[in-house]
């Protein structure tokens, strides 16, 4: 089974679920109805072994990513990250105490109150983030996207996945594209402006585009066209990826936690967003009546493209 297949498995056990609810299992987070407020809350953990290696990257590298891997997913709704709870272990205290200042300093540069949590001895250090999140205007679902609105992506693709490969070589260069994958700098901000604006749908990138945007596609009922030349490239992250023998425009599709927002809206709403951000807006392809994602280079097809699968 892939990560999808244990989510579908996994709700299709879930009771009925209470008034509070608004969304449940799903999106990016849950949506609840707490007293005269709505908050979203979601989950996220890292392991060693599986989502990074204890040789190149830090306990603090991890806590930090822990915390800001969660606050992606609150701006993916247009939320505001307040509170979190964190739990972790390692096979000794020094690491895990080195993980959970990486949490503070995170904690400390997005805004959120640490609640709590649990720490314990482990195999390996792993780390587990819950997160809520504040909404002030109605959530942006998966759902909402419609045949003819613009796809755009905020900032720039493929730099983490450039610096996963330079970390996996044991280099540590490009800094800039190193920093990237290990810190990752969450779009709280243009989620926030999107939600007030009214975009159709949102998705924070961590899977990978081509994964991602299926997820868009399935939740929504539609198809979408990707245009991989327009994909947001910046210039070092295209030197990288030819040094290690990659096709930049792939790699950005399907490298993964870039953690940028893939927003779904009319073209009259991209355009306002994009006067609003402080960061590039780029527009990668348009939504379709049906079909799922169609990844296109000079407007032929390429076939094969997908992004992370957690249980792979």
């Amino acid at each position: 089974m892939n990560e999808l297949d244990v989510i579908q498995r996994i709700s299709q056990r879930l009771p009925g679920a209470p008034p509070e609810v608004i969304v449940g299992v799903g999106d990016d987070c849950a949506v609840l109805r707490l007293g005269d407020r709505d908050w979203v809350a979601a989950a996220d953990m890292l392991v060693s072994g599986h989502h990074f290696e204890d040789s190149w990257a830090t306990p603090e590298d991890v806590g930090y990513k822990a915390v800001a891997v969660n606050v992606s997913d609150v701006a993916a709704m247009g939320g505001t990250p307040r509170f979190i709870l964190v739990s972790g272990g390692a096979d000794n205290s020094e690491t895990t105490l080195r993980c959970m200042e990486g949490v503070m300093r995170a904690c400390a540069e997005f805004g959120v109150y640490p609640l709590g949590g649990d720490t314990t001895r482990a195999a390996a250090l792993t780390v587990d983030v819950a997160i809520l999140g504040e909404l002030t205007a109605p959530p942006v679902l998966r759902s909402g996207a419609s045949p003819g609105d613009i796809l755009a992506v905020t900032g720039e693709l493929g730099a983490s996945a450039a610096g996963l490969l330079a970390l996996q070589e044991g280099v540590r260069e490009p800094e800039r594209l190193v920093r990237k994958h290990l810190r990752p700098e969450p779009r709280v901000a243009a989620g926030r402006m999107a939600a007030r604006l009214g975009v159709g749908a949102m998705l924070d990138l961590s899977d990978g585009l081509a994964t991602d945007a299926g997820r868009i596609c399935e939740a929504s009922g539609v198809g979408c066209r990707i245009e991989l030349e327009k994909l947001p490239i910046a210039g070092d992250t295209r030197e990288a990826a030819a040094s290690f023998n990659r096709d930049a425009e792939e790699l950005a599709a399907t490298g993964g936690e870039d953690y940028e927002l893939l927003i779904c809206a009319p073209e009259e709403v991209i355009t306002a967003l994009r006067e609003s951000l402080d960061l590039p807006l780029t527009v990668i392809g348009e939504m379709t009546e049906s079909g799922g994602p169609v990844f296109l280079r000079n407007g032929q097809p390429v076939e094969g493209l997908s992004g992370w699968d957690h249980f792979s």
